[in-house]
């Protein structure tokens, strides 16, 4: 017995939970296949035994307002989804006791760093951040629908930033590191920098990592947000916009196979997904919202699909310099009093010491080896509202970069333990405070792949190397969310423009997809309006850029 719908989907993360969303409000029957007990991937909250909760994954969720997909799906107006939020935007600890804070205020955030730092390093800040701004305005615009090329970018950039785009172009290819020490002289400071660049699993002194440079100092302006009750808020909300449209989610079933036509030869159309043993016939679309790696060589026979596409599957990479990550999430005695402003307790924060701690970690991660000080991200969740943990306990939220392939050949129970416990004191010196666990979970590579699937356990799918984005990602090929094989798609973070909760690869496929059955093509004024916009937005960042410069 077969079971139909006009579209399968494999992959409950949050880009298959969007791009089911939206394919099921234009009217199509959806069906949503995940392979784990609860949908997310990477977004996980998590109920204890104890009746204590912690959150597992991705921590922040501004991107999927800041993107417009929640606006879209009415996530917050009609489906439960409330977010907090901060002006306190990020807190960058520093192993000297040393705590740099950051507003969404620039200006609030430039009057801290000169009493920390002093006020030329401070304006050298602020300058910094508006050319990131301007320079981000432009990069933003490229996000939404099938990516450009590396050769239309830069003629885009050229036409409306004139020498300015030149600039930009070069940040882009440039290793993080070479673009925060052009900008600013305390290694403190870059230390944050670097680190935000770093989220991508890629060492900041990488080329093509400079975008990520310009990204934290680019924020301000706007609030930090996360959602009430935990991550899992963003989830049961898209679950809810899913299901009320007539979509349908069925957990515990791991994709096996996907069916063509004409099986047995290259080409065809995509038909059914075999999962959780029962078969799922697509009557219009199959869409992976997993990784291409595992769909074309795990998921389909060679045979149906054509050899050249297969050699260019078979060069996507997912760790090339060894990077997976570590979390470790407890419900702590008390929470700590940070050294900083009142308020910063609630912060978002990167704790890399500096810019020269976190480029030797990486290049100890790249050797296999658990960094001298790695590099921590550290949050308290249960500081923005109750029901985290008992009264006068709090929870805090640690993750870290470690190998995906150690030295010692594999991940085992002790080095697990020895990695939380690196992770644990350093999170402790950074802020000069001993936190005393009462129930800790500690989820390393091996936990990671098991909860979500990925290669690498990388939450990016695949690597965010130079290569493998905008028209490159995943591959020259795939770049554009519709496939070789009639009525098959991608989306997912492995598709542009990459990972974050922002819900863009989701929405993005969903067009393609709505366009190709005739659904959901643009108009000729719409295309000619939204490149009005661009070119308005290009031409207010050039005067912001050469102000700035």
């Amino acid at each position: 017995m077969s079971r139909t719908s006009d579209v399968v989907l494999i992959g409950a993360g949050h880009n298959g939970l969007v791009c089911g969303a939206y394919l099921a409000r234009a009217g199509l029957s959806v069906t949503v296949l995940e392979s784990s007990h609860s949908p997310g991937g990477c977004i996980y909250t998590e109920d204890q035994p104890s009746g204590n909760r912690l959150e597992l994954g991705a921590y922040e969720h501004g991107g999927i307002r800041g993107s417009g997909v929640a606006g879209d799906l009415e996530l917050e107006s009609k489906y439960g989804l409330h977010f907090h939020e901060r002006e306190e935007f990020l807190f960058a600890p520093c192993d000297d006791g040393t705590g740099l804070p950051f507003w969404n205020s620039l200006e609030k955030t430039v009057e801290a760093l000169a009493e920390l730092l002093g006020r030329a390093e401070a304006e050298r800040y602020r300058n910094f951040s508006k050319w990131s701004t301007a320079a981000m305005g432009v990069l933003g615009q490229t996000e939404n629908g099938p990516p450009p090329s590396l050769r239309s970018l830069a003629s885009i950039a050229d036409l409306t930033l004139g020498a300015e785009g030149a600039r930009l172009m070069q940040a882009l290819f440039a290793p993080a590191t070479a673009v925060t020490e052009a900008a600013l002289g305390d290694d403190r400071l870059r230390g944050p920098l670097d680190h935000w660049a770093a989220h991508s699993q890629q060492p900041p002194q990488a080329p093509g990592t400079g975008a990520g440079a310009l990204f934290l100092a680019a924020s301000h302006g706007h609030p930090a947000i996360r959602p009430a009750g935990g991550s899992r808020g963003t989830v049961d909300a898209l679950v809810r916009c899913l299901e009320d449209a007539g979509g349908e989610l069925i957990l515990n079933a791991p994709a096996e196979k996907v069916e063509t036509s004409r099986a047995g030869s290259a080409g065809g159309r995509a038909t059914a997904v075999i999962a959780g043993g029962e078969r799922y016939e697509a009557g219009k679309a199959v869409v992976s919202a997993i990784d291409a790696r595992r769909l074309f060589l795990g998921l389909m026979d060679e045979s149906q699909v054509p050899a050249p596409l297969l050699a260019e599957v078979r060069r996507i990479h997912f760790s090339q310099h060894n990077v997976s990550e570590l979390k470790v999430d407890a419900v702590i005695n008390e929470v700590p009093r940070v050294n900083g402003p009142e308020g910063m307790e609630k912060a978002f924060m990167l704790s890399a010491n500096t810019g020269t701690d976190i480029a030797k970690a990486f290049s100890s991660l790249g050797l296999g080896q658990l960094p001298e000080r790695p590099p921590v991200m550290i949050a308290f969740p249960s500081t923005l509202e109750s029901g985290w943990a008992p009264e006068g306990q709090g929870v805090v939220w640690l993750s870290t970069f470690v190998p995906w392939t150690p030295e010692q050949g594999k991940w085992d129970q002790a080095l697990l333990e020895e990695a939380s416990d690196l992770t644990w004191k350093t999170a402790e010196k950074a802020l000069g405070w001993e936190m005393t666990a009462v129930e800790k979970k500690m989820t390393g590579p091996l936990e990671w792949v098991e909860r979500h699937g990925n290669p690498g356990a990388n939450p990016n799918h695949i690597e965010m190397s130079i290569d493998q984005l905008m028209a490159m990602r995943p591959s020259v090929n795939l770049s554009g969310y519709a496939t070789p094989i009639d009525g098959l798609f991608l989306t997912g973070a492995g598709t542009h423009p990459g990972g974050g909760i922002t819900g863009m690869p989701g929405r993005n496929a969903a067009g393609v997809i709505l366009e190709r059955l005739g659904l959901g093509k643009r108009r000729r004024g719409e295309k000619l309006k939204a490149q009005a916009a661009l070119m308005k937005d290009a031409l207010r960042a050039t005067r912001e850029l050469r102000k700035n410069a």
